[in-house]
């Protein structure tokens, strides 16, 4: 799934639950155990905050990361 601004703006407009719901399964499909990551009220203050000012260049590194990090667990 690619994140630009305008998709970041649609999911900040979600309240805390569906957002939770959104970022356990992006976190799944990066192959990360949603269980390990904590998404209390304050984790998602927080997820809110740095969304509302990311750019596309800071949402199209990301993707690197993602994919990097995907592409490393893959690997033997």
């Amino acid at each position: 799934m690619m994140l630009d601004k305008k998709a970041v703006d649609m999911l900040l407009t979600l309240d805390n639950a569906k957002l939770a719901l959104v970022i356990k399964k992006l976190i799944a499909d990066a192959g990360v155990d949603p269980a390990t990551v904590n998404l209390s009220e304050k984790e998602l203050a927080g997820i809110r905050a740095a969304l509302s000012g990311a750019t596309n260049d800071d949402l199209a590194r990301a993707a690197e990361l993602i994919q990097s990090y995907k592409n490393g667990k893959k690997s033997p």
